[in-house]
């Protein structure tokens, strides 16, 4: 469908290159465009943040941080706003810190701005660069190590990598700065899970590294949690009949009981004093029952049956004891009848 633009309705007007729709625009968050967007049309080669971040209706931290990303990519240059002339392409590669630290010390000079205080974290929620085939074919016949990563993980993965997959590779090896062994390690895991995608394997990076994960014992002792939660989980869903996968709330449950340190059977006898109180179980009354027996020091089977049967007898000594009459015969010899009138 066609529309007819009025630009003679728009007043004062601004260039802007091409290239940054052309190339940059589709990798390029919402609010850091807003940002750049602000900085073309203020067309001053200082700038000051909290102005661009009032125009843009963002954080002046979201203004710093376009700021590095569109550096970064050659879109504004390093000294001013303006566009730059050296492209990203030309620029001598460097290491995600070694871009960090040269950017935040220009920043300084942009409107007198304060420094951001970078790191591997920050500039992993920034916005991907997206590299050519020939790109990334340069950089794996460059780097002996990332090409026999790459080589280990066509090994693990049982398949060659496409393009788009060694790009995966490389975002988390040169973005994330993660270790050859501790990327496989990563990709074992998800292939464990049936998951080979790079895309996916990439993703749980990300959550890793986002939660402060990313160094080879952190990832490994990671792994090994969730691989005793995973076996967890698989026999609590037997006992409780559970079919297809677990949802967030039941995760929660099973989660607590974990560290509650209880085990299959102290799970299944929970079940079944919930089905005898109530007739059906729900997990928010089983979890009472086994955050009592949490109180009560209980942790196997053989204490919760001699809990029970002290339960049975103090019940069986209440029901079978007559009524107290002491207090009725102290109160009845307390009585003076002489007193008493009709």
């Amino acid at each position: 469908m066609e529309v007819k633009i009025g630009f003679s309705m728009l007043g004062r007007m601004f260039m802007l290159p091409a290239s940054v729709v052309d190339e940059y625009l589709k990798i390029s968050s919402g609010d850091f465009v807003k940002v750049l967007l602000c900085i073309y049309c203020l067309g001053k080669e200082n700038a000051d943040t909290a102005e661009l971040a009032a125009m843009a209706g963002v954080s002046e931290q979201t203004v710093k941080e376009a700021m590095i990303h569109f550096c970064k990519l050659g879109v504004i240059s390093s000294s001013g706003l303006t566009g730059a002339k050296m492209s990203a392409a030309a620029k001598p590669e460097q290491s995600p810190a070694q871009v960090q630290t040269q950017h935040t010390d220009e920043l300084k000079l942009i409107g007198g701005a304060e420094p951001i205080k970078g790191s591997k974290r920050d500039l992993a929620k920034m916005s991907r660069v997206r590299l050519s085939p020939k790109e990334i074919g340069e950089k794996i016949e460059s780097d002996p190590e990332l090409k026999a990563l790459i080589e280990n993980m066509e090994t693990l993965l049982a398949k060659g990598l496409t393009h788009s997959a060694a790009g995966d590779v490389i975002e988390m090896y040169e973005h994330m700065e993660l270790s050859p062994a501790s990327i496989l390690m990563i990709a074992e895991y998800c292939k464990s899970r049936d998951k080979r995608s790079t895309a996916y394997i990439l993703k749980v990076a990300q959550e890793w590294f986002d939660e402060g994960i990313t160094d080879f014992d952190q990832i490994e002792k990671k792994i090994i949690s969730l691989t005793e939660y995973g076996s967890f989980e698989n026999k609590i869903k037997r006992v409780l009949d559970i079919q297809g996968n677990t949802t967030k709330k039941q995760r929660e449950f099973f989660t607590h009981w974990q560290q509650l340190g209880f085990d299959e059977d102290m799970i299944r006898l929970a079940y079944e004093e919930n089905m005898d109180r109530k007739n059906k179980y729900t997990l928010a009354y089983m979890n009472s029952i086994l955050e009592g027996w949490a109180q009560k020091g209980i942790s196997t089977p053989f204490e919760v049956s001699r809990e029970q049967e002290r339960f049975k007898q103090a019940q069986a000594d209440r029901s079978n004891s007559g009524p107290d009459l002491t207090e009725f015969e102290d109160f009845a010899d307390s009585i003076d009848f002489s007193r008493l009138s009709t």
